[in-house]
């Protein structure tokens, strides 16, 4: 039976397409000004995103055209969907400079997916992520919508959410590596803290979402930092 045709295929696919869907949902939400729920479902969206990969590697159904679909819909989910967010329910007071600064997250996502498209050939191996992946930095975005909303109802700080774009910008086109979660058949000692500290998450996931989204995405990100950090002290 033809690849195409092949249910193993269609599988990981649909995953990709849910998360695009939730991408569109969440743009017609930040237009509505709901921006809650719009950083919510880009969260969802990172979720999909994660796991079409997953499964296409555990069904062995990895094909170039899952994974030019799955950097397109990113492009657009975490990169296009986060910017109108911040723009939309932030930096539009700003006018121009907000408008540039918002572009250039979304040409920094762009880079960053290009570069990771180009220099990974192999659509089933594992390699370090050079530059913060683009649902991180979408989702360091939305984490920082809920919390506000969570405690003031609106957005405390520009200037800080201002600074996170522009970190979360440089951080996407850095040579900064993130490692994946898992590598092969085999767990780091990273996979497997990261793994005890999502067993732990999920217990306190109901009462405090809100919080647990957010400080899995500072995590995530300082860790690669410091990471970087101390190779680069060892190289020295």
């Amino acid at each position: 039976m033809p690849q195409k045709y092949n249910l193993k295929y269609i599988i990981p696919n649909l995953f990709t397409a849910f998360s695009l869907i939730c991408g569109m949902i969440a743009l017609q939400f930040v237009f509505e000004e709901r921006f809650v729920m719009a950083s919510w479902l880009i969260a969802a969206s990172m979720i999909f995103d994660g796991l079409d990969g997953k499964i296409a590697r555990l069904l062995k159904a990895s094909s170039k055209f899952g994974s030019q679909f799955d950097t397109l819909s990113d492009f657009f989910v975490f990169g296009v969907v986060p910017a109108f967010l911040v723009y939309r329910g932030a930096l539009n007071h700003l006018k121009i400079i907000g408008m540039l600064i918002s572009v250039l997250y979304v040409f920094a996502g762009g880079y960053r997916l290009v570069r990771f498209t180009l220099k990974n050939t192999d659509i089933n191996s594992k390699h370090p992520f050079t530059g913060l992946p683009i649902p991180a930095a979408a989702s360091l975005i939305a984490s920082y919508f809920i919390i506000n909303y969570y405690f003031w109802n609106e957005i405390h700080s520009y200037n800080i959410l201002l600074a996170i774009v522009i970190f979360s910008s440089i951080l996407m086109v850095s040579k900064v590596e993130y490692l994946p979660i898992e590598k092969k058949s085999k767990m780091t000692k990273e996979s497997k803290f990261f793994l005890v500290l999502a067993i732990i998450s999920l217990a306190l996931a109901v009462k405090y979402s809100y919080l647990i989204f957010s400080g899995w995405v500072l995590m995530y990100i300082f860790y690669g930092i410091v990471r970087y950090l101390i190779l680069l002290a060892k190289k020295g």
